[in-house]
């Protein structure tokens, strides 16, 4: 823990007035002289914040909440501290506390796709699958969100999590509208279909992805998810021998010999 020390200065804050919009006015009792110093708020939240991001990326978390408090304290109204509070207590476990944190960034900043995005993340990971779904489509629905397709994206995988196969289908199709030769997205339609029955559709995505890639456990899973929907078990032993045999380690491959076929 870092701890507050006593020390002795040149000079003496005695108070702080006046905070009008970006700007602080503090007086300054120094050299047996009362002068006033003018503070621009926003820079010094801003560089506070800087330090923090980095200290978050390195994984100093101590060093990070630090200069997180010093950013708060500079200027709260700055877009992009509550949400680094959140990523930070997400990081150290504080649970409730990152919530909270999301809840007033959302509140602060409401048409900000990017905290609504990191926000629905957050909430697809403690598994409050709805909850997640409605920030991401609040995201998806800024006019200022340029990374539509990411949202889509996350919104996608965050329905394949909960098998909610419908709603995962419709982010999928418009990542795609977005970004056509985007592998995950493609292989990860091709599999919702297959979940959803759509055998056809399935068929479809793999033919797309084999134009582009070359096979994968996941693309051989989905043949295996395919053809065990059409109850042709033959073609699921030979797909799955084939998974073995190529990707042994992988988590299709410990699916298939679990016969685990709704995941």
């Amino acid at each position: 823990m870092i701890k507050n020390q006593i020390v002795k200065c040149l000079f003496l804050i005695l108070v702080a007035v006046l905070i009008n919009g970006c700007v602080t006015k503090e007086y300054v009792y120094e050299d047996n002289k009362l002068s006033e110093r003018t503070i621009d708020t926003e820079s010094a939240a801003m560089a506070r914040l800087k330090l923090a991001l980095e200290y978050l990326k390195q994984g100093h978390m101590v060093a990070a909440k630090l200069n997180l408090d010093r950013a708060a304290r500079a200027n709260d109204r700055i877009d992009g501290i509550q949400s680094s509070y959140a990523f930070y207590y997400e990081k150290v476990g504080e649970i409730v506390k990152a919530d909270l944190a999301y809840k007033k960034a959302v509140a602060q900043f409401p048409g900000n796709a990017n905290i609504r995005n990191n926000y629905g993340a957050f909430l697809c990971n403690q598994k409050n699958y709805q909850a997640a779904n409605e920030q991401f489509i609040l995201a998806i629905n800024t006019d200022s969100n340029s990374q539509m397709a990411n949202t889509h994206e996350n919104a996608a995988l965050c329905a394949i999590r909960a098998k909610d196969w419908s709603i995962a289908k419709t982010h999928l199709v418009r990542v795609l509208k977005y970004t056509p030769y985007h592998a995950r997205s493609i292989i990860n339609l091709a599999k919702t279909n297959a979940m959803l029955g759509d055998y056809d559709g399935a068929q479809t995505q793999l033919k797309a992805y084999r134009k582009l890639y070359a096979n994968s456990p996941q693309s051989l899973w989905v043949n295996i998810l395919i053809e065990h929907g059409q109850k042709n078990n033959a073609m699921v032993e030979t797909f799955g021998q084939l998974l073995l045999n190529k990707f042994p380690d992988s988590k299709a491959a410990k699916k298939f010999i679990a016969k685990n076929f709704n995941d």
